[in-house]
């Protein structure tokens, strides 16, 4: 008896803690939709994938939290879309999500009021959300605003973050640049005024930067724009001067733009930026080889185990993706060597398998990229990990080979 009372009690404090988080409507879109509409909500809907590393995070660590779920289902409707499955497909693209998580805020017919793309903790969720419900903070307001002709600094700046929140950054340096002639060195300094010019971004050795350099420590000072702000626009603007040397100058160029730089700004990661830039330069001299090499050098060279692992694939997959790499060519051999290595040095890491079969399948190695999606398949059940549609539609690519 005791024993069965106290799996009532576990069961009763699971059930509990679940019921305190984000209440998912577990319905189709149009049926939330009824929902919030009878209710008088907002819907929020949180667009995610099987295999986006931040939507896990937040349905594990940030939706089940009593507090999100106090102010969400107070003030919306809540539903979770697979945007790779069903309905989700089609509201991909109806909403042109592009990138995972995109947290969208809806009113009751489906317009959206409210966007937010990324990751976020418990207190930045709440906030975005606490935007989202009131009218005077929603990016649907603040745009109306811009494009009802305000151009008050803080509108802008409001119009230009809002743009990047919802994966526009194109847009938002559009805007910036027909804003930033206009703005006083003065204005340079203000939370408004700076929030510009590093969203936008600021030409190396422009009026701006020079501005920012010579009144860094001021800046830093300023605890409405601080330290990362400042490095993030000035490397951002060394990496765009160097990028356009890289695709235009001699290596020994390339490697004189980066002693000039260092002279402003030394990153924290400035030994993988210039790697980085030296590996850009020799894609973008067609110098395959060299780039191959120096990447799994570099990759040999890292102490940390998941850092290595993480550059050979990023590079091997690059390989088994990218159209500039001929299939069957050396390159595409020895990406296939590399990440037979790391399986044959760890079996339980996932990504070896699944980029072993994007290779193969480039290869047209019907028989070998078939065996690693299915051991893909098979690993991701026993680590209890969701198949992605991703891998499905992978899987079928090869079986058509």
């Amino acid at each position: 008896m005791k024993n069965i009372l106290s799996i009532l009690l576990v069961l009763v404090i699971s059930n509990t803690l679940n019921a305190q988080g984000i209440n998912f409507e577990h319905t189709t879109f149009k049926e939330a939709l009824s929902k919030a509409k009878a209710e008088n909500k907002m819907l929020f809907m949180d667009c995610f994938t099987t295999w986006c590393g931040p939507c896990k995070k937040m349905s594990k660590e940030v939706f089940p939290q009593k507090e999100v779920g106090d102010y969400i289902n107070a003030n919306f409707v809540s539903i979770k879309m697979d945007m790779e499955k069903g309905e989700g497909i089609d509201l991909t693209k109806y909403y042109n999500v592009k990138a995972f998580p995109t947290l969208l805020f809806m009113d009751a017919n489906g317009k959206v009021l409210h966007t937010k793309v990324g990751g976020l903790d418990t207190e930045a969720f709440i906030e975005e959300a606490k935007k989202a419900s009131d009218p005077t903070k929603q990016f649907a307001y603040i745009e109306k605003q811009y494009l009802d002709g305000n151009r008050d600094l803080k509108v802008v700046s409001e119009y230009i973050k809002g743009l990047y929140d919802g994966f526009k950054m194109d847009a938002a340096k559009v805007v910036g640049k027909d804003i930033i002639p206009s703005l006083t060195k003065e204005q340079y300094s203000t939370e408004e005024g700076f929030t510009i010019l590093a969203y936008t971004g600021v030409g190396y050795n422009s009026e701006p930067y020079k501005y920012v350099l010579k009144n860094k420590d001021k800046l830093i000072a300023n605890e409405k724009i601080g330290q990362e702000s400042v490095d993030y626009l000035v490397s951002n603007a060394i990496n765009d001067y160097v990028m356009e040397v890289v695709k235009t100058g001699t290596l020994e160029e390339v490697k004189a733009a980066i002693e000039t730089t260092k002279k402003d700004f030394v990153s924290p990661y400035q030994d993988m930026m210039e790697n980085n830039w030296i590996h850009e330069f020799y894609l973008a001299n067609k110098q395959f080889e060299k780039w191959f090499d120096s990447n799994i050098k570099q990759a040999e060279s890292e102490a940390d185990k998941n850092t290595k692992q993480r550059i050979l694939i990023n590079t091997c997959y690059r390989v088994a993706t990218d159209s500039i790499f001929e299939p069957n060519n050396e390159i595409c051999n020895k990406a296939i060597h590399a990440i037979e290595k790391l399986k044959a040095d760890n079996k339980d890491f996932l990504a070896s398998y699944y980029c072993l079969a994007t290779l193969y399948k480039k290869a047209g190695n019907k028989e070998s990229a078939l065996i690693n999606i299915n051991d893909y398949a098979r690993k991701c059940e026993e680590q209890d990990v969701e198949i992605s549609s991703r891998a499905k539609d992978l899987k079928s690519e090869i079986e058509k080979i």
